[in-house]
């Protein structure tokens, strides 16, 4: 079973300006939230206007918030009267919903509070790997688990190539490197962060004509780096 509990609490301990958390189904039910939000009587009015996709406002918890961005997996609205932010992401699957109610002085929330969110969404499917999700009993079996057989095993020579042949004396095994789904959103919501016209671009655009040296510095590491990894030196 999925502990709602742990999973927000993970999520406010990483990202502590999110203040209040709710977690619903698609159908409306709620399913848990912190002691510090009662929306209930709010939540299918929100859903309904999320799944509307072009919604121009949300209304939750007394505040109105104007909507910024509507997606099928995301919304993003902030209120105009520094009441607060409001974040919604769901589950890959689509079934299950987090909203979070951002705090009014968090910085750069606008692109850093939907990672947390996405990802917190993410570990609602059952079956979820996350420490969050799992049960005493499910972390003790996890630490003996043996190789099954769905995992990939390659076979290497002694010059670390791949080799049909258990023959040689120098093959060793190596399990298939598994990518992890949750690093993998993180990739993903910073592609969005580049494609986004008020994302990434705006933000060196800025630093670059404040001529901010610290700024500008850390940037050409950072190219600097992107660089070796996609042309191999």
């Amino acid at each position: 079973m999925v502990n709602y509990k742990a999973i927000i609490k993970n999520l406010q301990k990483k990202y502590s300006d999110a203040s209040k958390v709710a977690i619903i189904s698609k159908e409306g039910k709620m399913l848990f939230s912190t002691d510090n939000w009662n929306i209930s009587s709010d939540i299918k009015g929100v859903l309904s206007n999320w799944a509307s996709g072009n919604a121009q406002f949300v209304s939750i918890d007394g505040i109105r918030y104007s909507i910024l961005q509507m997606e099928p997996e995301r919304f993003i609205a902030t209120n105009r009267h520094n009441q607060g932010h409001l974040i919604g992401a769901t589950s890959p699957d689509g079934t299950i919903c987090i909203l979070a109610h951002i705090k009014p002085k968090a910085k750069a929330w606008y692109h850093s509070a939907y990672p947390f969110v996405a990802r917190a969404a993410a570990m609602m499917v059952k079956g979820s790997k996350s420490k969050t999700l799992e049960s005493k009993k499910s972390k003790k079996r996890s630490k003996t688990k043996k190789r099954t057989e769905k995992e990939k095993v390659v076979l290497l020579d002694a010059k670390g190539e791949e080799s049909n042949t258990y023959e040689t004396p120098y093959t060793v095994l190596k399990e298939e490197p598994q990518i992890d789904p949750y690093l993998k959103l993180e990739i993903e919501n910073f592609l969005q962060w580049i494609n986004d016209p008020n994302g990434l671009a705006s933000y060196i655009s800025y630093y670059l004509d404040q001529n901010d040296k610290q700024k500008i510095q850390a940037l050409a590491i950072i190219y600097k780096s992107l660089h070796r990894i996609f042309s191999n030196e």
